[in-house]
Formats: C-alpha cells, sequence, structure tokens
C-alpha cells in the first residue's frame, strides 16, 4: 500500500521539483540579465568619452592646421608683394629705354 500511495505523489514530486529549478533559472536569468544590462551602460560611457576625447584632439589639430594655414598665407602675400613691387619696377625701367 506503501508503495501505490508513493507511486500517486511521484508525478506532483517531481513537477514540484521542476517548477523550483525553473523558477531559480528565471531568478538567475534576472540577475545576468541586470549585470550585463550594467555592463553596457559602462561600456557606453566609456566609448562616449573616448569619442568625446578624439572630437577634441581633432579640433585642436584642425586649429593648429588652419593657423599653419593662415600664416602661409599672410608669408605668401607679403612676398607676392615684394615680387610685383620688383617687377614693375623692373619693367618700368625697361619700358622706357633712353638713348
Amino acid at each position: 500500500m506503501g508503495f501505490i500511495f508513493a507511486a500517486k505523489f511521484w508525478r506532483e514530486i517531481i513537477i514540484c521539483f521542476l517548477a523550483f529549478l525553473l523558477l531559480i533559472t528565471l531568478m538567475l536569468l534576472n540577475v545576468k540579465t541586470g549585470k550585463l544590462k550594467d555592463a553596457e551602460a559602462k561600456c557606453q560611457q566609456r566609448i562616449q568619452a573616448i569619442e568625446q576625447a578624439q572630437y577634441k584632439a581633432l579640433n585642436e589639430a584642425n586649429a593648429k592646421a588652419n593657423k599653419a594655414s593662415a600664416d602661409y598665407e599672410k608669408i605668401k602675400a607679403e612676398q607676392r608683394e615684394k615680387v610685383e613691387t620688383v617687377t614693375r619696377t623692373v619693367q618700368k625701367i625697361v619700358e622706357r629705354p633712353i638713348y
């Protein structure tokens, strides 16, 4: 009789045990998902910090290049004035020959 009584409840015991294991699995999954979201948020923050540093470095490099370009254009314009002055003076001397 004891065997028949035990056989009747094995099915319910196994179902309860599997439900308990499912519950534990879902809780672990929830914990791991939360940790994953936290890690992803930290990763995004680090990526944004790196991007901002790169944009800052790029802007500084562009400012340096623009300053160098402006200095070059200024020197080039000054030298162009000197060349034009010398060329015009020489042309005026050549254009009026003295006999």
